[in-house]
């Protein structure tokens, strides 16, 4: 997805300095997934939205910032979901469905791309906690609900834990496999991971 130069976006609606903070941490987050946060520097990202790179403090503090707060945002994504799968009485594995097709939805972004790609050993030992914290909600999230169903017998026996690690440990290979020039569509990519791992949970009669 391209960048929008400030001068074309239109400042009009909601929070004038909010849509430019969000469009420095969309193409910093694009230019991360593209070609690695390493291999990216404010400088590229300020030429990517036509500003000088001292323009970016004001709404960012520095490179690893911009990597804390798209990740952070892709997390709160999922928190919403999560609420949502638990307010509800679908059976474990549909609740697995809902989860992982949402998550799944956040790769195709450029957030949760990031979220994916990147490797927060880059960042501050504080904001790595709050990172790791929402991993780790999520995480035990899938965790709970393989139990729920292996005990309920809708899913096969397995252990949770490993059940979930090869889930995230797959799901976080699909934005890679997109941007590898595969002749399927994204969509169609995160279909098969998703059927894939649906069909093995489910419990055989």
């Amino acid at each position: 997805m391209a960048s929008v130069a400030w001068s074309e976006m239109d400042l009009t609606r909601d929070d004038p300095r909010e849509q430019k903070r969000m469009a420095v941490l969309r193409t910093g987050a694009r230019l991360f997934n593209e070609h690695g946060f390493d291999r990216t520097s404010l400088d590229d990202i300020a030429s990517e939205l036509n500003v000088s790179k001292r323009t970016l403090y004001y709404y960012v503090k520095n490179k690893d910032d911009i990597l804390f707060e798209c990740s952070r945002l892709a997390l709160e994504f999922m928190e919403e979901t999560l609420a949502s799968s638990q307010n509800n009485d679908l059976p474990p594995l549909e609740r697995i469905a809902m989860i992982m097709r949402s998550y799944l939805d956040l790769l195709s972004n450029e957030f949760g791309a990031c979220l994916a790609l990147s490797n927060d050993n880059v960042l501050s030992e504080e904001s790595r906690k709050t990172l790791r914290k929402g991993r780790k909600k999520l995480d035990q999230a899938i965790r709970d609900l393989v139990d729920q169903g292996v005990k309920d017998g809708s899913i096969a026996p397995c252990e949770p834990k490993l059940a979930a690690a090869a889930i995230f440990g797959a799901f976080n290979w699909v934005p890679y496999w997109q941007t590898r020039g595969n002749r399927e569509t994204y969509s169609e990519i995160a279909n098969s991971f998703l059927n894939i791992f649906l069909d093995g949970l489910r419990a055989r009669k």
